[in-house]
């Protein structure tokens, strides 16, 4: 992936581990997740949404990319996966007017592209700027050099479910008339602009993944016609993996699927699509959602670069090493969803965790 080897296939895919401080340092639980995960032998460890500015925060227990006295704090973090042999990235937020209700109170106006009553939250939406719009793209470009100082091994760009780059692409939400608006190539550019911005910041050597949406799961939504030309787009300019994933919260609610797709469910339900991107760029292409067998996952990466997990993870952060040590068994995640009720409460977990008896988990 660029300049980045990963010593095997199977990444672990970000999510909110709801571990951090309101300030947006980590936790020593949030270490200690991290670490286990490092020692469970996945190849990489993509950690969860870390928020670009304050005004882009999903939810008040998310970590923090936006100021320099999370470096410090952000170092030892890295520090801890990479002594445990662990490969870690920062993926990078900016929410847009996606957020967790329980921090509806702090926000003076969710943030969008267009104005409009948000179709999920149910609240008003401010239209971006173009200054504001410029001043968040330096604020993607000033997270990503502190994650690069901090010591991540990558950054990843979060484009897909729903959030502001999401917001951007998809014609639901865009509904500007000036550059940032109307065609596609006008759509993304917010996209490519930060692309840009982070890799002049850390430099051509320096690993910058994305997490894109091949699917937003309605009408009006971003379609796979179009991430693939984005994709394109991004290939030709220098990006260095692409993480396919679909579905948006505005699509389960307006009738087709969200992101987090509950059981039971095909294995690999969205790999069409990486592979429809796959043959139309050079870059790795890693395809997210819905992995469980490693016999199945073998046959997968004939195809494809890499597969990437969240849920099985969570259950088993040593389930890298129980495959490649000849144990092939699935995974003991049952897909039930309620490690997100317990990241709301109290912070990323599985209920049935360290519960077993029987060695896995």
């Amino acid at each position: 992936m660029g300049t980045l080897e990963i010593k095997n296939s199977l990444v672990r895919s970000a999510t909110d581990e709801g571990l951090s401080t309101e300030k947006g340092a980590p936790t020593q639980r949030l270490i200690n997740t991290l670490v286990e995960l490092a020692k469970g032998g996945a190849g990489l460890i993509i950690a969860g949404t870390a928020y670009i500015s304050h005004e882009g925060r999903w939810g008040n227990t998310g970590t923090g990319m936006d100021k320099n006295c999370l470096i410090k704090p952000l170092s030892q973090l890295c520090k801890a996966v990479q002594k445990a042999d662990g490969i870690i990235a920062a993926q990078l937020l900016h929410c847009g007017s996606t957020v967790n209700p329980a921090i509806l109170p702090e926000k003076k106006s969710l943030l969008g592209p267009s104005a409009m009553i948000d179709p999920v939250i149910g609240h008003p939406v401010l239209e971006l700027s173009r200054d504001h719009i410029l001043k968040i793209v330096d604020d993607y470009a000033k997270a990503a050099l502190r994650a690069k100082q901090a010591g991540f091994k990558a950054v990843q760009i979060h484009a897909a479910h729903g959030y502001l780059i999401n917001q951007f692409l998809s014609t639901s939400r865009n509904w500007r008339k000036d550059q940032y608006g109307g065609s596609l190539k006008k759509r993304s550019l917010f996209l490519y602009q930060v692309y840009e911005a982070i890799r002049g910041a850390v430099g051509k050597e320096f690993p910058v993944f994305i997490k894109m949406s091949a699917y937003d799961g309605f009408p009006g939504g971003v379609m796979p016609q179009d991430a693939i030309q984005v994709a394109s787009a991004l290939d030709a300019m220098g990006i260095d993996a692409i993480e396919v994933s679909a579905g948006t919260p505005e699509g389960a609610k307006k009738g087709g699927w969200d992101h987090i797709i509950p059981a039971p469910f095909k294995e690999g339900s969205l790999l069409k699509y990486a592979l429809q991107i796959k043959e139309k760029v050079n870059c790795p292409v890693i395809s997210v959602e819905g992995w469980r067998d490693p016999l199945k996952i073998v046959q997968t990466l004939e195809k494809i670069d890499a597969v990437s997990m969240c849920r099985p993870f969570i259950r088993e952060p040593d389930l890298a090493n129980r495959w490649l040590g000849g144990d092939l068994s699935p995974a003991l995640c049952i897909s039930c969803n309620k490690c997100l009720d317990l990241t709301l409460k109290s912070g990323l977990g599985c209920i049935f965790h360290k519960r077993k008896k029987d060695g896995h988990s």
